[in-house]
């Protein structure tokens, strides 16, 4: 994608907040276009399991008890890198063995293409940071 602008971070930051506030039970064919067609993405509504591609991706938010009671509000993003961000909000969970949750929760979400590619649920801010300081190693050996 080359230097962020303010305009393009802005763009960007719209896109993670219409996937991540999405409910359930509502078409998310607008969202699926800001997918990468090889996501890979751990959210809530998957239980953090991984999801693999745009059209699984689209599935896991649209349908089933998990979709029906998450919601979430995006209060605000903090860049690491220019295709990496920080995304904090407030979010309703369900909870695997049954019932929800409410609470803080942090994404670690990466663009590929201008596409969000790669997002990682937290529940504390140190470890979505954690996760970030050990992709960037990873990256650093690979090179």
């Amino acid at each position: 994608m080359g230097e962020s602008s303010s305009d393009d971070r802005v763009a960007l930051e719209a896109r993670l907040r219409a996937m991540h506030e999405h409910e359930g039970g509502t078409p998310a064919e607008t969202i699926a276009a800001s997918i990468h067609p090889q996501a890979r993405m751990r959210l809530l509504v998957s239980f953090g399991r991984l999801l693999r591609g745009r059209a699984a991706v689209v599935a896991a938010l649209e349908s089933g008890r998990q979709a029906a009671i998450f919601r979430a509000r995006v209060q605000r993003f903090d860049w690491l890198d220019e295709n990496t961000v920080l995304s904090f909000a407030r979010a309703r969970y369900a909870l695997e063995q049954g019932g929800y949750a409410e609470g803080r929760v942090v994404w670690l979400d990466q663009f590929r293409d201008g596409l969000i590619w790669h997002v990682q649920v937290f529940r504390q801010e140190a470890e979505a940071r954690e996760a970030y300081a050990a992709m960037r190693g990873e990256e650093a050996d690979e090179v």
